[in-house]
């Protein structure tokens, strides 16, 4: 899941969420040992503008940053991500 698709499910600004991941991006490295991928993307504007592009282990690290309704928003998303993929696998 995208920085810009966390955003978006826990009505937070992007900008802002870019911030928390910068900011726990230190510890997750020397825990895990890597860092967040960073991507970027193009804007309204047609202005290419950095993202991350997280997995659903990173993406929850993160969310322990969040207030209890955007992590449970962010939650919900990613068990609705996984039902669908689950659903597709199946046909």
């Amino acid at each position: 899941m995208s920085s810009l698709q966390i955003a978006d499910v826990t009505g937070r600004n992007h900008k802002e969420v870019m911030r928390s991941i910068r900011t726990m991006e230190p510890a997750w490295v020397k825990v895990n040992g890597r860092s967040f991928a960073l991507i970027d993307y193009t804007d309204a504007r047609g202005r290419k503008k950095p993202c991350y592009q997280l997995t659903k282990t990173e993406c929850l690290y993160i969310a322990t940053k969040f207030n209890d309704e955007a992590r449970a928003r962010l939650v919900l998303r990613w068990e609705e991500l996984e039902n669908r993929q689950r659903m597709e696998q199946s046909r």
